[in-house]
């Protein structure tokens, strides 16, 4: 997978914040940070999308019923847009190896 093809792989994943994103210049930001973070833990495996959800809880003070629909969008619209053979090719990309 080239550079190319991962940031079209990303844009896809990253659209579902599109929509929180165009309302401010600052919520554009945010919406940019959390596709990264997603992005990155979606690759590294499950330990880290746990470890990322913790972490939103606690440094971004996210209560359950703020992250509760982030955590929707995530499995329902951004996952689903990487398929398992893309994300292999990730993993090799960025040379993570999951636990087994």
């Amino acid at each position: 997978m080239d550079q190319a093809e991962v940031q079209t792989l990303f844009r896809k994943f990253a659209a579902p914040l599109a929509g929180y994103a165009a309302s401010s210049p600052a919520r554009n930001e945010l919406a940019e940070m959390l596709a990264r973070n997603l992005w990155m833990a979606m690759i590294a495996g499950p330990e880290m999308e746990e470890e990322t959800w913790k972490v939103f809880k606690t440094t971004g003070k996210l209560d359950d019923d703020s992250l509760q629909p982030i955590q929707q969008m995530y499995i329902e619209q951004m996952k689903v847009v990487v398929n398992d053979e893309q994300l292999v090719a990730l993993q090799q990309r960025y040379r993570l190896r999951r636990k087994e």
